[in-house]
């Protein structure tokens, strides 16, 4: 399979915008009406407000940190402080909170336990099959962003391995997702609950086989954040830790046809020394290793296939694998912070610079998506009560009372965001 692969995008409009700040704002920047001072202004506009939502987002990051401080399964820090039970849920639920806020400010979409379900059960595009217990977390979010497909060349069996065929995969260009495992006694009551007190020693067993990937240092107690990129959306359950590879039935009828083929003719042999054993115990004897040889070799033969299949989960989700923990919420911060950005300065910029068009909030979503699909050639879904919201936040919006929009001009907006900076060092 080859790793060169071409995207190309499906008519999903999300609020998502693929374009980097700094060159929606170079090229706003650039357009031919400004005077030289408006165009400094407007510099100075954008400018002053990347660091007044630099410094909000930072305050977010703060307090992310503070709440994932006694889930963090990569912490090599000592803290003296020990956390009550009710500390702990307090602490969970402010982080689950706030990280879902702040998805959604970098416009990622959640994915339903429904839409979980039904990739887990799709054909995987890798070929790998895995069963996942999605009853086993205690917390479990996901969100995406960047509902895409993804040209592969791979080579199949109807063209006789000689030439590649062009594949179109769907893929996430980015996936989220929260873990976090239910204590195991809860786990093994709740299996228990549900097939009876003889079930017991089998729930505890399940639990524990289930688990058993999970390193010794880690306990259900941590929660683990991911986050991939490029992932097909068939091969989700590759990402979950208590993940157990299954054969294909391909793989069992191979395995079948071939263990059972050697096993009845070393079966035939023993049988037929059997009859010469009284003469010749020496070849009953070699006929007797050579069935269980062929028994063990099938054995082998079930394992190596099981671990040929983690060794293609492991290469597959070590080019997907983005960042984990700490390092997602670094990532998501910059994320949000960039389309925080970007639907302030388009929705100011299209108010300030068009006021004879007399905007609504309907009208200005149109204008501001239009001109990202002309200039940029991107189908969005603009996130335009965002921007007006963010506006309205900085004293800057005007809203008057027939549903017109207006917004003050360069020189009183660059006057609003310089005194919230201010505001932010000065003592209460």
């Amino acid at each position: 399979m080859s790793n060169n692969f071409e995207s190309t995008t499906e008519e999903i409009r999300e609020r998502y915008i693929p374009i980097s700040r700094q060159e929606i704002v170079d090229d706003l920047i650039a357009a031919p009406h400004w005077q030289d001072d408006e165009k400094q202004q407007f510099k100075q506009f954008c400018q002053i407000f990347e660091a007044l939502y630099h410094y909000k987002f930072h305050a977010n990051s703060e307090e992310l940190k503070r709440s994932y401080a006694p889930f963090n399964p990569d912490a090599d820090i000592v803290s003296r402080h020990k956390y009550s039970d009710e500390e702990k849920q307090e602490l969970n639920d402010a982080l689950v909170k706030e990280l879902k806020q702040l998805l959604n400010n970098a416009n990622y979409e959640e994915l339903t336990i429904d839409s979980i379900n039904e990739a887990i059960n799709a054909e995987s595009y890798y070929g790998v099959s895995v069963e996942v217990d999605l009853d086993d977390f205690e917390e479990m979010i996901a969100y995406y962003r960047g509902s895409t497909t993804m040209t592969e060349y791979k080579r199949t069996w109807y063209t006789l391995f000689i030439r590649k065929k062009a594949i179109e995969v769907p893929i996430y260009q980015r996936l989220f997702i929260l873990l976090k495992f239910k204590p195991e006694e809860d786990r093994v009551k709740e299996l228990v609950e549900t097939h009876g007190e003889e079930f017991e020693k089998k729930a505890r067993k399940h639990v524990r086989y289930s688990r058993q990937a999970l390193p010794a240092d880690l306990t259900e107690g941590h929660i683990f954040i991911k986050l991939f990129k490029n992932l097909p959306r068939t091969d989700l359950e590759m990402l979950y830790p208590n993940q157990n590879v299954r054969l294909k039935m391909f793989d069992k009828i191979k395995l079948g046809i071939t263990g059972g083929g050697g096993f009845l003719a070393g079966l035939f042999s023993v049988f037929t020394k059997m009859a010469i054993a009284m003469t010749n115990p020496i070849a009953f004897i070699a006929a007797f290793f050579g069935l269980i040889g062929v028994i063990v070799r099938q054995v082998m033969n079930i394992f190596n296939q099981r671990t040929k299949y983690m060794m293609t989960l492991s290469k597959n989700l070590y080019f997907h694998n983005l960042d984990n923990n700490m390092g997602v919420m670094n990532y998501l911060i910059d994320m949000a912070e960039e389309e925080e950005g970007k639907e302030f300065v388009l929705a100011y910029y299209f108010l300030y610079t068009q006021p004879e068009k007399n905007y609504t909030q309907e009208s200005l979503d149109r204008e501001i998506e239009a001109y990202i699909k002309d200039k940029y050639g991107c189908n969005i879904d603009f996130e335009v009560d965002d921007g007006l919201r963010k506006l309205r936040k900085e004293g800057i919006l005007i809203e008057q009372d027939d549903g017109i929009l207006k917004v003050k001009n360069l020189r009183d907006a660059n006057k609003c965001l310089d005194e919230q900076w201010d505001n932010f060092f000065t003592p209460e």
